[in-house]
């Protein structure tokens, strides 16, 4: 495969999953600022901020503070590539350079996914346009796990998506208040996960805290947990260095790509909650430091051959 075409492939994976994950947590976060009278507006909306890392959210404009600009800013703007339409716009322009490895239903979907994303989005209309916005990406990853052979393009692709789930993951969490206990704080981070409804059945009670931390970081058979996310790049990692004649030595994987994710996945697995909660920050901030270190070995190994 060319090195061009991984790297698309890549990066289709690492932005449809941005978009998806965008708009779950904005449609969680936003719906509740706008539903609880309570909340601190400006607060709350340079909380938001702070998840996707924009900028240095003290030096914010006021005027930026408010649900409709995080909405302006963070779903409808095509030049963010980090806002849910900026993302798929982006993913659709990998796609058209990768048209040979994909398959006609994922290209005509991502198409028409980018294409219907609204150019304007109102508060009193939001969650529709977050739903539009996940149900296309469950649509894209649908047709990808249904159409697509599972061969070099689909694992770079698989393994972008995966990526972007570890590090949305860790800057969720990274943003959430451990001090705060209270019930509404901790279904809002599941909430925010996509995890509720699978934390509910796993522990059959009611939320708790350091449980809910616990299930999103260290479930292995959680799909969205750090952990289950870190096993399946691994694992595709693996199959990648098989087709390209490296097997697992006696002395272990020579990839620096593997390396890297089974540190990070023995560092979670391995250890005691208590003592990852210890410095949780930092935790967090190391995990989202790990996808980028992954990037990096990806490209240095497939993608940039030539320099």
């Amino acid at each position: 495969m060319l090195s061009r075409i991984a790297d698309s492939m890549f990066w289709i994976g690492r932005y449809v999953e941005r978009a998806d994950q965008t708009a779950r947590i904005l449609d969680v976060m936003l719906q509740s600022i706008t539903e609880d009278a309570s909340q601190d507006e400006p607060i709350a909306c340079s909380g938001v901020y702070e998840i996707f890392g924009i900028g240095d959210v003290e030096n914010i404009p006021d005027s930026d503070l408010t649900v409709q600009r995080v909405l302006d800013r963070l779903v409808t703007d095509r030049q963010n590539p980090s806002s849910v339409a900026g993302a798929l716009q982006t993913a659709r322009e990998n796609a058209r350079g990768a048209r040979e490895a994909l398959s006609t239903e994922v290209w005509e979907s991502l198409n028409t996914t980018t294409l219907g994303m609204p150019r304007g989005v109102r508060p009193s209309r939001m969650h529709g346009a977050f739903q539009f916005a996940k149900d296309r990406c469950a649509v894209v990853n649908g047709l990808v796990d249904a159409s697509m052979t599972r061969d070099e393009a689909w694992l770079f692709l698989r393994i972008g998506q995966l990526l972007e789930r570890v590090d949305m993951s860790a800057r969720i969490l990274q943003a959430h208040d451990l001090e705060d206990s209270s019930d509404a704080a901790t279904v809002m981070l599941l909430r925010s996960c996509s995890a509720h409804e699978a934390y509910i059945r796993s522990y059959r009670g009611r939320v708790r805290p350091a449980q809910a931390i616990e299930f999103l970081l260290l479930d292995s058979i959680f799909p969205r947990s750090a952990a289950h996310c870190l096993l399946e790049i691994d694992e595709a990692l693996d199959t990648l260095a098989k087709l390209h004649g490296s097997t697992f030595d006696r002395m272990g994987t020579s990839e620096p790509g593997r390396r890297i994710v089974g540190r990070a996945a023995a560092s979670l697995r391995f250890r005691s909650l208590d003592d990852i909660i210890t410095d949780f920050e930092d935790e967090m901030e190391q995990l989202q430091k790990v996808t980028g270190a992954v990037t990096r070995a990806l490209g240095t190994t497939y993608f940039h051959l030539a320099n």
